[in-house]
């Protein structure tokens, strides 16, 4: 009878161990973005998509969103970024789960020349599910501002065409449209993968 007892309440400690580990949350030393706690709220704002529809903060809402924040003349920085999301978002395509409700949206700083036409040619190269999208510069600013994404034009030499300094953090927003982490360059598809599944398991 002992024996008996011992042997099950073996087991169930070994039930309750087991469920722990199935149930444990990710610790934020586990996650190398920066996780915001509280989420950062955004105000409203409005601009226009690669596919001529309005972008506001709804558009976020009810969905996991990439944000980039970069110009299609870019020469290094954003097409590498963007091809790095791309290789994510191929890897998120492998589980349904972890992919459902996910969007990755580039969004210009260079409003002058990044026109919805423009990045109707630029975005899709990488992903045809990408959404690309510009504005105002006073509407780009309010919403740069907000999150503090810096970015400032730089003239070349004349006849030569001005860049853009601008951060290169990759921003996700929750479905709520909170800001709720930070990924700073480097950046690396499996590690944003890991990340993002486990800032998911925090919520």
């Amino acid at each position: 009878m002992f024996i008996v007892t011992a042997v099950l309440l073996s087991l169930a400690a070994g039930a309750w161990l087991g469920n722990q580990v199935l149930n444990r949350k990710p610790s934020l030393d586990e996650i190398s973005a920066t996780v915001l706690n509280p989420p950062k709220a955004v105000s409203d704002f409005r601009l226009t998509s690669h596919r001529d529809e309005p972008f506001t903060l709804d558009s976020l809402k009810g969905k996991w969103s990439f944000l980039f924040f970069g110009y299609t003349h870019c020469p290094d920085v954003c097409p590498t970024t963007l091809h790095t999301l791309a290789q994510m978002d191929r890897i998120l395509a492998d589980d349904p789960d972890a992919h459902a409700n996910v969007q990755v949206v580039f969004v210009s700083v260079d409003p002058r020349r990044d026109t919805v036409q423009q990045l109707r040619k630029y975005v899709p190269y990488f992903n045809k599910a990408f959404v690309g999208v510009t504005g105002t510069e006073d509407e780009i600013n309010r919403v740069t501002k907000q999150l503090g994404v810096l970015h400032m034009r730089v003239e070349q030499k004349q006849g030569q065409d001005y860049l853009v300094d601008h951060s290169a953090s990759v921003m996700l927003f929750s479905p709520n449209g909170a800001l709720r982490a930070l990924f700073g360059a480097p950046h690396e598809a499996q590690r944003l993968v890991a990340d993002f599944k486990n800032i998911k398991e925090l919520e």
